[in-house]
């Protein structure tokens, strides 16, 4: 996840309120101590509708997407509503963000998969993304990613609403999975909420992997978040 979603002006966050909103909903009340609009029931629906594509004829990439079978007990599939930052003082920063977990991808010939879970209770989200390109469009894909996060330790974002906070990413450099890949630790804080997030890009051939694996405050276990991503990985033909 991915993580940055919203319903209202005060829940324009996926990173920083899709977390909360999504237990919320799967627990049927508010999490005590936080405000009510950050956790409105319309920012995170649970579904167990098929993960959608960009296009026809994407059945093979829909059909690799991790189901709740690959995961630990408690993840249920969901939907939640995408509102990322517009604005930073640092663009490229919160361009290769965007256009990793919440953008779906215009370039010539790619076509697109993606799935989102939650864990009741618990909190933890996980967003995949794949995404399958020409050529060697995923692998430059992932270098221009990793090229650009790798130079963003702080940064700010911004809403359309007046919401604003900072995002900083660790880079932790390849995660030894897949054909290339590269890993880092996000964390975005608005007011005294935060939420960390484990993002993972894995290239397979010609297809490119996101897993986004959020908590708050702080994400799951690396080490889980990468053995999911190498059974992810290991479904991609």
């Amino acid at each position: 996840m991915s993580p940055r979603s919203t319903a209202t002006s005060a829940t324009r966050r996926r990173r920083l309120a899709a977390l909360s909103a999504v237990v919320a909903v799967l627990a049927g009340t508010a999490l005590a101590g936080c405000d009510s609009a950050r956790h409105r029931p319309d920012s995170a629906v649970p579904t167990h509708a098929p993960a959608t594509a960009t296009s026809t004829g994407t059945a093979a990439l829909s059909a690799a997407l991790l189901t709740t079978a690959q995961l630990p007990p408690g993840y249920v599939k969901t939907v939640l509503r995408d509102d990322p930052p517009t604005r930073s003082d640092r663009p490229g920063c919160l361009t290769a963000l965007n256009s990793l977990e919440s953008s779906r991808s215009s370039r010539p010939g790619a076509v697109e998969a993606r799935v989102t879970f939650a864990m009741s209770q618990s909190g933890p989200f996980l967003q995949q993304v794949l995404r399958r390109r020409p050529g060697s469009g995923a692998q430059q894909e992932l270098k221009q990613a990793a090229s650009a996060l790798s130079g963003c330790p702080g940064f700010t974002i911004g809403w359309s609403d007046g919401t604003t906070g900072t995002e900083r990413v660790v880079p932790h450099g390849s995660a030894g999975i897949g054909d290339a890949s590269w890993h880092a630790t996000v964390t975005a804080t608005t007011g005294t909420f935060t939420v960390e997030e484990t993002l993972v890009l894995v290239v397979v051939r010609r297809t490119l992997l996101v897993i986004s694996d959020a908590g708050s405050p702080t994400a799951p276990e690396r080490s889980r978040t990468l053995a999911l991503a190498r059974t992810a990985a290991s479904r991609i033909v």
